[in-house]
């Protein structure tokens, strides 16, 4: 777990004053890792529900035949959430930045991470 961590605190040093949130989540909705600027900020209802949203995305994505999900993006008047499942699936990882953040660049850091996440995933 202490990579897994450790990846999860450069992302947020990459993110600087635009990092708000990030957990990296089974698709049970139970958080194996992350964290919160904001200490109020529950992320077991977070990780739980977006595990639905999540399952939801991939499971009309393939009745529809859109092709898979690479991620999801909801927009708040707060936040911005990016979601994306790792590696087989079994796992998705949720960001959330601050509107002033430039997606694209997000989107960026999210994909030059992603497979390191998914390899330090010890319970997989």
């Amino acid at each position: 777990m202490a990579k897994l961590d450790q990846l999860l605190q450069e992302v947020r040093a990459a993110l600087g004053a635009d990092f708000v949130s990030t957990d990296i989540v089974g698709t049970d909705g139970i958080s194996i890792a992350g964290g919160s600027v904001n200490p109020d900020f529950d992320s077991t209802e977070a990780s739980a529900r977006f595990a639905m949203v999540m399952k939801l995305a991939s499971q009309v994505s393939n009745k529809i035949g859109i092709g898979a999900v690479d991620d999801l993006l909801v927009t708040t008047d707060k936040v911005f959430i990016i979601t994306r499942f790792l590696g087989n699936g079994s796992y998705y990882w949720g960001l959330a930045v601050t509107k002033n953040a430039t997606l694209g660049s997000v989107r960026v850091l999210m994909n030059e991470y992603a497979d390191q996440l998914w390899d330090a995933i010890p319970t997989r």
